[in-house]
């Protein structure tokens, strides 16, 4: 039953939502430094998460899931850390369009935008890779407990 409600509830906030604002700005200076803060938090604590699990030779299946999101969730931080950094120096000129109405555009032909570039795409192949390893330990969690 719960299979079949969930995409329809997807389906209906997709419908539901008129924007889809993933783009967040820190207001200057404050926002920026307590969100990179919380970044390096993060991934002190996935370091260590990592370093923990891989300490232990036999941890049963859903371990290890944990242990490859613990460490796809230390690189996405230190590529997005990274990236707010590079962000930063980058002139307003080298983004043109509105984040709003979906027509940013980045003008890379400089080295430092192009790493700036790369490292936006790279996050989100680390960040969805640590979610989905994340899940899948927690389902091998589950489907551990359920065997008689």
């Amino acid at each position: 039953m719960l299979k079949k409600v969930i995409p329809v509830v997807i389906l209906l906030i997709l419908i539901a939502c008129p924007d889809a604002l993933a783009t967040q700005e820190h207001a200057d200076p404050e926002g920026l430094y307590t969100h990179q803060i919380a970044h390096l938090f993060f991934m002190f604590s996935m370091a260590v998460l990592f370093i923990q699990i891989k300490r232990v030779p036999t941890l049963p299946r859903g371990w290890r899931f944990i242990g490859i999101a613990a460490f796809l969730f230390l690189l996405w931080n230190i590529d997005t850390f990274t990236v707010h950094w590079i962000r930063e120096p980058l002139s307003p000129e080298f983004f043109s369009g509105s984040v709003r109405a979906w027509t940013q555009k980045i003008d890379i032909s400089t080295l430092i935008a192009k790493v700036f570039y790369a490292g936006k795409i790279l996050d989100h192949f680390l960040s969805v890779g640590a979610m989905v390893a994340f899940i899948m330990g927690i389902k091998s969690f589950k489907d551990e407990k359920e065997e008689p």
